[in-house]
């Protein structure tokens, strides 16, 4: 249940944007060896939480929105682990500042995404990638939004001057207040592994994180979202909380902003009228030039109907900063049990649906008005 604080948090920025208007100014992955459109698939195979501290205010963060929320496993030989370089650690007072690691959300049932709330929340997986990673970071401050990143060990290692880039690009998602979580170090699907490499990729991954920034994150994405029983125990052993969607882009078969959103929009739109699923999460590729630029078609869309959606006094899209509405602690329950849809309280919901009409209410007219 999110707290008061959480409530109006990203409030203030999101006036200041409005006021700057008003001034002139995918479980498809199952079916394919990338990427889903869905929660992530299952695979079938033989064999307490500290206080979150206060998020950052973005350097630059005029806002958007209000924030609330494989096959059986065969033997493989373990994954080559890069030697990690030394590299810089996020500043300790950074790091003290804000825990972009997500301690708070560890030890959860496995999230899917599915909520019957207009909530969404954005993740970007695969990077970082310096080509790209850093335009939409200042995109996400620039809509004041926050967001998860999945980062895959290998890309941030620093045995060279391309992963040391990287690196501090993954600092400065801390610093500019989003979640980290781990992807495993190079990628691969973790049913495939058998024990000794499933353990290689995650403590692997860990140490590259704990050199980098300071600390291991407690949120896990598998790759291909492929996941099974015994990945999951392996996963809940370490006190991982898996982050799947439900809203996949299929952005690894495209290469234009208008190909990811129109299938996004697809699925979007089906999740809602089949399933009762009117929000979740969002799974896009920050390793993409045309995803970056999808993100911002997604959340313009998701402005334009909010303007739409007041008119008829219907709750309105709700864009959160975190997976908090989705997390659900295991409490002692298997390493396979799902979280249940994302719900709110009556009294929080209605909190966050007054303050989201008033922002909507003056962005709608400064737009208008342009």
């Amino acid at each position: 249940m999110y707290s008061n604080t959480y409530i109006g948090r990203g409030i203030s920025r999101a006036l200041l944007y409005v006021a700057s208007l008003a001034a002139g100014a995918a479980t498809a992955y199952a079916t394919s060896p990338h990427a889903s459109l869905g929660a992530g698939a299952r695979v079938d195979a033989a064999s307490a939480a500290p206080k979150a501290r206060a998020r950052p205010t973005a350097p630059t963060a005029p806002s958007v929105g209000a924030t609330a929320a494989a096959a059986a496993a065969a033997p493989s030989v373990a994954p080559h682990l890069p030697e990690v370089a030394a590299v810089e650690p996020i500043p300790e007072p950074e790091a003290e500042a804000w825990d972009g690691l997500g301690a708070a959300l560890r030890g959860g049932k496995i999230i899917t995404g599915s909520t019957p709330h207009r909530l969404v929340l954005f993740t970007f997986d695969d990077g970082p990638d310096r080509r790209t990673t850093p335009l939409l970071l200042d995109r996400l401050d620039d809509e004041g939004i926050k967001a998860i990143f999945f980062l895959v060990g290998s890309r941030i290692a620093g045995t060279n001057s391309m992963e040391r880039q990287q690196a501090a690009i993954a600092r400065e998602i801390v610093r500019r207040g989003h979640l980290v979580g781990n992807h495993t170090i190079d990628h691969v699907q973790l049913p495939l592994l058998d024990d000794e490499a499933v353990r290689a990729e995650l403590t692997g991954a860990e140490t590259i994180f704990e050199r980098v920034l300071g600390g291991r994150p407690w949120l896990f994405r598998p790759p291909f979202g492929a996941h099974s029983q015994r990945i999951d125990q392996h996963l809940a052993s370490r006190g991982y909380t898996t982050v799947l969607w439900n809203l996949g882009s299929g952005d690894f078969q495209v290469r234009s902003a208008e190909e990811v959103f129109d299938t996004w929009l697809k699925v979007f739109e089906r999740r809602e009228r089949e399933e009762g699923e009117r929000g979740g999460i969002i799974l896009l590729h920050d390793t993409y030039a045309w995803s970056v630029d999808a993100f911002q078609l997604i959340v313009t869309h998701l402005q334009q109907r909010n303007c739409e959606l007041l008119r008829e006094g219907q709750e309105l899209y709700d864009i959160i900063d975190d997976p908090a509405p989705f997390f659900v602690p295991r409490d002692g329950e298997s390493a396979e049990a799902e979280a249940p849809p994302a719900e709110l309280d009556s009294r929080t919901l209605a909190a966050r649906q007054q303050q989201l009409a008033d922002l909507t209410e003056r962005r709608c007219r400064s737009l208008a008005s342009l």
